[in-house]
């Protein structure tokens, strides 16, 4: 912008020499300075390189930036709170542009206010939305509302709650819960920083009036008890600027289960803080006021509810309704997504483009239903209000995206022609049925040779793969018969049906043996590499013992016993003739993610970066074995794994694209979204293996996918020669009764239109 680079010479030596005028005194808080109109009022803006150098007085020879970006003070992120109450605080606490001169912070120290009309002609930008992140310390004041007196207030309220009750509570202050919603905003921030067991949360939104927390179920108050608690004893000094007295407040509530005093003033005193000297026309005045001098009242904003399209439908049939749509659409998405690799082979990529396109879109608004599904199934409990919302918002993604897939169906079909091209999509399945036939003798003594080497629990998930394998190629040649049989009998119509199923089938075999020769290169792999991790976690370990014997606890006992547990149960997934290295593995990342959460208060900032991009890569690795070990296990078993372990599974994979995404850039995020994508990927396999377990083994109308819910019918039922319940287990026949017999195509599903804890908080 022009004239920008000069005009913060001018600012900044007006600045210093204010600050030569009046010296900084301890506790001052950093002075943020936006340009301004002439007669308009000091923006509260951050100075653009405030955030990344430590905060310091303004005045002497230091130089302040112009105010667009964040700073220590504004613009950062906070951590995660738990509750659910939405309380409002008089609009008196709400700062204004437009009429205020001074920050609410209180600061003893005069700073300039130069007339921008006249330097740069600029009006103040509006606060810069942050995303979610990974919380620093247990204090994260982003928005620089605490003094130095109230930040030590705070600190030993921290310090008593985690001393009697072995609870670390976290405070965050920011500007904004944006983007997106203030509940989805915290778990973000709760899941980046790793929080839980007995970690407790308060974040507070200052600009938007609005704040959460999360209370452990350790803690001596219900997460009921402390919305009550929190409406008299947090709110009220929330409302008039007490930021301090209200974290202090928080952490009484958790501590003792009972609302403390009135309050007071919150521990900072009606300090007066002397105002700005605005540039007025040449002109310039000194204002000064009281910290605590309350505003006049905004209107309040009159919020239009959206009015709920399911009104006459309860949340339960709703839940049924929501489930349903997603899981038909994830069956869509893989049957179209089969049916297009095909074409693409046939036809070549060109050809496929609007589909491919269409099949991406669709699968992007398929992924955003699953977290709305994980948001519902997470240890955080919403509200029905809300509840409903996210599950019409399920429904509505659900429905956008199966139309999209249905409206390039009939052209997909026309490509293909399936009913004319069959004879030649059958001659090209022969040689790939050939080839799988003689892979199963090698596959089957692969697996054989795994069973011998490495714990049963190490081989779980393709113990059936070998005996499925031949079932599914076994269907496919039977259908490649029938087809002929349809064709030879000029019944080319029937025929398409047996072609899809033939064709899902031969994918479904080459997936099942294709998992036994990829676990054998991860075991192989983690073999390798296991040593060298837990001599790692054995340092991280001694780290953490040498800052308890030096006396810095910080909460480290409780992590450093629950790295021990997980170090014991790594050695004992080793013990034996026959080890399971990649669950030495994940017990060795429990541990690194347990003492990562104690050490990160203790390490610098510089030293937690390096020691996160070091583990990043090992964690990517185990992140990727074991999602696509739930993915081969779920895609081959598709018509009896229901949508809980769906819905882990397209989790833990968008966590790993976030933390390969964030890796270069933010290194111990990328861990954090690592280690999340392992847990997702671990718990998505054990939910499908009890889905299996628990499946009835037939055809009928049970069995998830498009048809319904349940077991199914047990018993071996056959057509013409082709192991139905085969067909049904790999989801080959439910996929496929919207259009024929066999494995659908590509299209929309043909239908589908129809827990404990929580976070707390609300509007102050």
């Amino acid at each position: 912008m022009p004239g920008a680079d000069q005009a913060a010479v001018v600012v900044d030596r007006a600045l210093r020499q204010v600050g030569e005028l009046v010296p900084a005194q301890p506790g001052d808080g950093e002075v943020a300075v936006a340009p301004v109109r002439a007669g308009a009022a000091v923006a509260h803006r951050p100075v653009a390189d405030a955030a990344h150098r430590p905060r310091r007085q303004v005045g002497g020879g230091d130089p302040v930036g112009l105010g667009h970006g964040r700073s220590s003070w504004w613009g950062g992120r906070p951590p995660l709170t738990h509750s659910g109450r939405a309380g409002r605080l008089p609009a008196s606490v709400l700062s204004d542009p437009r009429t205020d001169l001074l920050p609410e912070v209180a600061v003893r120290r005069l700073f300039v206010v130069l007339g921008a009309s006249a330097l740069l002609g600029l009006t103040a930008a509006p606060a810069l939305a942050e995303e979610p992140f990974r919380l620093p310390d247990q204090i994260a004041d982003e928005a620089g509302v605490l003094d130095g007196g109230e930040e030590s207030q705070v600190e030993d309220a921290l310090q008593e709650l985690q001393t009697e009750d072995g609870i670390q509570l976290f405070v965050t202050f920011v500007e904004t819960f944006d983007p997106g919603t203030a509940d989805e905003w915290i778990r973000d921030t709760y899941t980046l920083s790793e929080l839980g067991g007995n970690d407790a949360l308060l974040a507070v939104a200052v600009e938007e009036r609005d704040y959460r927390f999360f209370v452990p179920d350790g803690a001596d108050v219900t997460q009921a008890e402390a919305e009550t608690l929190a409406g008299q004893a947090v709110e009220p000094e929330f409302a008039e600027g007490n930021w301090g007295a209200g974290a202090v407040a928080f952490a009484d509530i958790v501590r003792t289960g009972e609302a403390p005093g009135d309050g007071g003033d919150g521990g900072g005193g009606a300090l007066l803080v002397v105002g700005a000297i605005a540039v007025v026309g040449g002109g310039a005045y000194l204002v000064s006021r009281s910290r605590r001098r309350k505003r006049e009242a905004a209107p309040p904003v009159q919020r239009l509810e959206r009015p709920d399209p399911y009104a006459g439908t309860s949340t339960e049939e709703l839940q049924g309704k929501a489930s349903e749509a997603l899981l038909a659409l994830d069956e869509a998405v893989t049957s179209s997504q089969l049916d297009l690799d095909y074409a693409r082979a046939q036809y070549g990529a060109d050809a496929v483009t609007g589909f491919d396109q269409a099949l991406a879109a669709s699968r992007d608004e398929l992924n955003r239903a699953f977290q709305l599904r994980q948001q519902l199934d997470d240890d955080i409990p919403e509200d029905e209000p809300t509840t409903r919302r996210m599950l019409a918002e399920m429904l509505e993604l659900t429905r956008a995206a199966d139309t999209r897939l249905d409206e390039q169906a009939e052209a997909f079909a026309r490509l293909r022609d399936l009913e004319r091209n069959a004879p030649q999509v059958l001659e090209a399945l022969a040689p790939r049925i050939a080839e799988l036939r003689d892979r199963i003798p090698r596959e089957e003594q692969q697996l054989a040779a795994l069973a011998e080497r490495f714990a049963d629990t190490a081989v779980a998930p393709v113990r059936d793969n070998v005996t499925e394998a031949r079932a599914r190629l076994a269907a496919a040649e039977a259908e490649v018969n029938e087809a002929l049989d349809a064709l030879g009998a000029g019944r080319n119509g029937d025929a398409v049906g047996d072609v899809r199923a033939a064709e899902d089938a031969v994918a479904s075999t080459t997936t099942l043996l294709d998992a036994v020769g990829r676990l054998a290169t991860d075991l192989q792999e983690a073999t390798g590499r296991v040593a060298a991790v837990r001599a790692e976690t054995e340092r991280d370990l001694a780290e953490a013992r040498a800052f308890v014997a030096s006396g810095n606890r910080g909460g480290l006992p409780p992590q450093i016993a629950r790295a021990e547990q997980a170090l014991t149960a790594a050695d004992a997934a080793l013990a034996g003739p026959r080890p399971d290295p990649l669950a030495a593995l994940r017990q060795l990342e429990e541990a690194d993610i347990a003492l990562e959460q104690a050490l990160s208060v203790a390490r610098d900032a510089d030293e937690q970066r390096r020691r996160a991009a070091a583990a990043l890569d090992q964690a990517l690795m185990t992140a990727r074995s074991t999602i696509g070990s739930a993915r081969d296990f779920i895609a081959t078993r598709r018509g009896a794994v229901g949508p809980e372990a769906r819905t882990r599974l397209a989790e833990a994979q968008r966590h790993l694209d976030v933390a390969v995404e964030r890796g270069g850039d933010d290194p111990t995020a990328a861990l954090a979204d690592a280690h999340r994508a392992i847990s997702l990927a671990r718990l998505a396999l054990e939910l499908a293996q009890r889905d299996v377990s628990g499946w009835g083994g037939g055809y009928g109308p049970g069995g998830y996918g498009p048809g319904g819910f349940g077991g199914g019918y047990g018993g071996g039922y056959r057509r013409g020669g082709v192991d139905l319940g085969s067909l049904v287990l790999g989801g080959i026949l439910a996929g496929g009764m919207r259009g024929g017999w066999g494995g659908g195509g590509f299209g929309g599903s043909g239908g589908g239109g129809g827990g404990g804890g929580g976070f707390g908080g609300g509007r102050f």
